[in-house]
C-alpha cells in the first residue's frame, strides 16, 4: 500500500504513527494482536555509528538467534565479502540506505514501513529495492513521490487528503487516472 497525496497532508506523520514513532491527540490506532511493525525513515541512514564497519554494526545490534544470518543478510542487500567490512563512513548515501534497510531484517516483522526508501539510492539499488519487496510476502506500507517505485511495487494506493483517506485497489497510474475522471466528474457538477 502506498500512502499518497499532496505534499502536508500527513502521509509521513500516518506512517510514523502505525509505526508507534509519533503519539497522536485524536482518533483511534487498532493493532492487531499477531502484528509485528519495522519502520525504516528517511533519517535512519545519517544516525548509523560512522565509526563501525557494516558487519560489526550488524552483529551488534543482531539477536542472539539471528546472529549467524548476518552475511547472508548483508549478501542480500548487496554487500558481501569485503564490502561487509567497510567502515560505515566511507559509505555512499545510497548503500547506507541499504544496511538500513539490512538492519530490518535482524528484527522480523509482518508489517515493513518504507518511508522515502529511494532517496539517496542509485538506480541500480532502487531496481534491486523493488525485486526485493516484489518478492517480500509481507505487508508493506510506502510513503514515496517516485511514481516509477510506486508502479512497480504497489497495489494499492491511499490517497490522504487533509485527514480523509480514499482507498484505490491498482497502481499508481490506475490511482491517478481515476483521480483524474473523479475530477472531471465533479467538476462537471459543478458547472
Amino acid at each position: 500500500v502506498a500512502f499518497i497525496g499532496k505534499n502536508g497532508m500527513g502521509k509521513t506523520t500516518m506512517a510514523k504513527i502505525i509505526a508507534k514513532e509519533l503519539d497522536y491527540n485524536s482518533g483511534q490506532l487498532d493493532i492487531g494482536h499477531n502484528v509485528s511493525i519495522s519502520f525504516f525513515a528517511q533519517h535512519h541512514a545519517e544516525q548509523l555509528p560512522k565509526e563501525l564497519t557494516i558487519l560489526q554494526y550488524m552483529e551488534d545490534t543482531a539477536p542472539n538467534e539471528i546472529r549467524a544470518q548476518v552475511r547472508s543478510i548483508l549478501g542480500a542487500f548487496m554487500f558481501s565479502g569485503d564490502d561487509a567490512t567497510k567502515k560505515i563512513s566511507v559509505l555512499s548515501g545510497g548503500e547506507r540506505a541499504r544496511v538500513c534497510l539490512a538492519h530490518l531484517l535482524l528484527h522480523p516483522s509482518n508489517v515493513l514501513i518504507l518511508d522515502e526508501p529511494t532517496n539517496h539510492l542509485d538506480v541500480a539499488a532502487i531496481r534491486w529495492l523493488e525485486n526485493f519487496l516484489l518478492n517480500y510476502e509481507k505487508t508493506v506500507i510506502v510513503v514515496s513521490h517516485d511514481r516509477h517505485f510506486l508502479n512497480q511495487v504497489c497495489t494499492h494506493m491511499a490517497d490522504i487528503d487533509f485527514g480523509n483517506i480514499q482507498l484505490y485497489t491498482g497502481n499508481y497510474d490506475f490511482w491517478y487516472a481515476s483521480s483524474k475522471i473523479a475530477s472531471k466528474l465533479q467538476q462537471d457538477q459543478n458547472k
